[in-house]
């Protein structure tokens, strides 16, 4: 009976909220949230128009949020802006009807301050600040009723090839981020469970489908030169057109709902392959270059190196759905290109971990149908605790004779990313990492910066068609002789700061991508390395192309490069010493400045409310969670009417009796 009471008292709830919702605001299909005094006012609107300018591996893109106003009072809007991991974002600007001002890069606490001050005199004004290398928050302060402000963002991108084929991604959303709970330290081997998933930032809803908010309007000019071999989106329905140099892209359905990532990827005609390509731009009296180095190098030996491979496969509850199935199907797809002499084993982790055998075993036609049958039930639920499985998996023994590689199949929707990457970091050894992406919205920074630490390589997978062709392309690189140890050697008289530092790894086909600031271009250069013997290559510079944002991929570079020592214990002010004078030199945003854009004009009044309130990502296309926050009108009456139809059975079931 107290069972039925709860259930009738929550019911009585909901309905009164969904009255006073309709009370308050009357018009249909509008999304309300209650403000602090109770009341149920019109939630901000929010859409994004796209402009894309990609030329070789530089993209230069601008994204206007506009928010819009339906409510009575003047607000305070504040969302996540999800945006790609190497973006270089270096301008910003506020846009009120024709009125434009231009925002202001400065250290992070000052641009807090300037903002809350403007905010708190009722000055129009937006700060954007960076909360992860792939999420920015975005505020903007005393928006009107009826009126709309527009934020503006700049930033350039740099592209990584791979084997002639490009891939540029527009984040639209975020999936919710698994807080994961504290870890124990080294010999002990459990903890109790902890916390549960949860997302970065506001909290994310799914909002209906129909309503005139959270659209995208995408548009891409893409100036190959040529013809291209391909060009498709796994993500959206496109058309394009080609003008003999250009091609102009456009969404069929512009607007798009922003509920997943738009992905482009194009492949050059074979034709178009150069070993060397070098983009250049001066700025006051430094020169900035751009090298993409191709090394046609044979391999000395095409022996295969038996292989130590281990599946490790995310079945945590942001998995569920489309997500799981297109995991177990890369896991399976993965298995069934081991060899004989190879060996292998399979975990998979939500908020606990599993192994299918204690150790590595051979790679039989008898463990591989085991294992395949494992991985096809495994269904996805719990937590996302990724800390005990990699221990777990770089901790083991390694065999002797055998190269380890670790498949990690993930959305990486957590939170703990630097604590991941540090268990790299520490544990890696001789073993390389190799991360598959899966879903509309995968955590891409986490993903290509776990690949990039252990020395392995990114896919991404974001369509079931595609899972094949990706997997494909990734065991080519597993199976295929690397590049190690390399080092640029340029002649005397260049005096050069290059980055990356630490050249990485090159697989099969792979270019290298360098980003430098020298006094003079040199005329050639050489690179040396292992292939596992010593190899060298020289190589003619060509004559440069003149780009732009060439400084700032050098910039944005020198930053990563100063952040990845906090991955190695660095601390904090010992990094923010190193980021703070390259990202205001080159106004850049970054984890220790922001910028800020303020109206000199106020246009509320100190006693006039202001309405603050979070605007919500919608939840990506495949993954559904139960809504965390307001329910609209509709959603508010659904909820409450199957709730009161569960309480009225609870109250006539009557127990059968044997």
């Amino acid at each position: 009976m107290k069972t039925a009471i709860t259930w009738l008292l929550l019911c009585i709830s909901l309905l009164s909220n969904a009255a006073q919702a309709s009370t308050d605001s009357p018009e249909t299909g509008m999304f309300l949230l209650r403000s602090d005094d109770g009341s149920w006012q019109p939630a901000l609107l929010l859409n994004t128009d796209m402009q894309v300018q990609i030329s070789g591996p530089v993209a230069e893109v601008q994204i206007r949020q506009s928010f819009s106003n339906p409510g009575g009072a003047f607000a305070e809007g504040r969302y996540v802006l999800p945006t790609s991991e190497s973006a270089a974002i270096h301008a910003m600007t506020l846009e009120i009807g024709e009125r434009r001002i231009n925002g202001q890069i400065q250290e992070r606490e000052q641009a807090r301050k300037t903002y809350q001050q403007a905010r708190d005199n009722g000055q129009r004004s937006g700060l954007v600040e960076q909360q992860r290398p792939n999420l920015f928050s975005t505020s903007v302060a005393n928006i009107g009723a009826g009126e709309t402000i527009s934020v503006i963002l700049s930033y350039t991108e740099l592209l990584q090839p791979d084997a002639g084929r490009y891939s540029l991604r527009l984040p639209l959303t975020m999936t919710p981020r698994y807080n994961a709970r504290p870890q124990p330290v080294d010999g002990q081997q459990h903890t109790p469970r902890g916390s549960s998933a949860s997302p970065e930032g506001p909290i994310v809803a799914s909002l209906w489908r129909d309503g005139p908010s959270h659209q995208a309007d995408i548009q891409i000019t893409l100036d190959s030169g040529f013809a291209l071999h391909s060009l498709s989106s796994p993500s959206h329905a496109i058309s394009s057109h080609f003008d003999g140099r250009r091609y102009r892209v456009q969404l069929l359905e512009n607007p798009v709902v922003m509920d997943r990532d738009f992905v482009l990827n194009w492949q050059l005609p074979s034709e178009a392959g150069n070993q060397v390509a070098v983009f250049t731009e001066q700025v006051g009296e430094d020169h900035y270059a751009l090298m993409m180095l191709s090394p046609a190098a044979e391999p000395v030996s095409r022996q295969r190196q038996p292989r130590e491979v281990f599946l490790i496969l995310d079945t945590s509850g942001s998995m569920q759905g489309e997500r799981i199935r297109q995991a177990r199907s890369s896991l399976i797809h993965a298995l069934g290109r081991l060899q004989p002499e190879d060996r292998f084993n399979v975990l998979e982790f939500n908020s606990e971990y599993s192994m299918l055998y204690r150790e590595p075993v051979p790679a039989s036609e008898e463990n591989l149908s085991e294992a395949r049958s494992w991985v096809a039930g495994l269904p996805a639920g719990g937590g996302t605790e990724m800390l005990p499985v990699l221990r777990a998996a770089l901790t083991q023994p390694n065999e002797a004779g055998y190269l380890r590689q670790l498949i990690f199949i993930t959305d990486g929707s957590v939170s703990n990313e630097r604590e991941v990457l540090q268990m790299i970091q520490q544990r890696l050894r001789q073993a390389r990492i190799f991360t598959v992406g899966i879903g509309a919205s995968p955590n891409s920074f986490l993903l290509r910066k776990a690949a990039e630490v252990g020395r392995g390589q990114f896919t991404s997978i974001d369509d079931r068609s595609g899972i094949e062709q990706s997997m494909e392309r990734l065991f080519e690189k597993l199976e295929s002789p690397v590049l190690t140890h390399l080092q640029l050697e340029l002649p005397e008289g260049i005096d050069a700061e290059i980055w990356p530092q630490k050249l990485p790894d090159l697989y099969s086909d792979q270019p290298l991508l360098i980003a430098m600031k020298l006094n003079q271009l040199p005329e050639k250069v050489a690179l040396h390395g292992r292939q596992p013997a010593l190899w060298e290559q020289h190589l003619q510079i060509p004559e440069p192309q003149q780009g732009n944002g060439i400084a700032r991929i050098w910039a944005r570079r020198k930053i990563e490069a100063a952040m990845d020592r906090l991955n190695e214990g660095a601390g904090e002010d010992e990094v923010r010493d190193l980021v703070l004078p390259v990202a205001l030199e080159h106004q850049l945003m970054s984890r220790f400045t922001s910028f800020v854009a303020v109206e000199e004009q106020p246009v509320r009044a100190a006693d006039e409310p202001l309405d603050s309130q979070p605007v919500p990502n919608l939840n990506p296309v495949d993954h559904r969670l139960y809504p965390q926050t307001s329910l609209g009108l509709n959603g508010l009456w659904a909820l409450a009417l199957a709730l009161l139809l569960a309480g009225l059975l609870i109250l006539n079931w009557k127990p059968s009796h044997a």
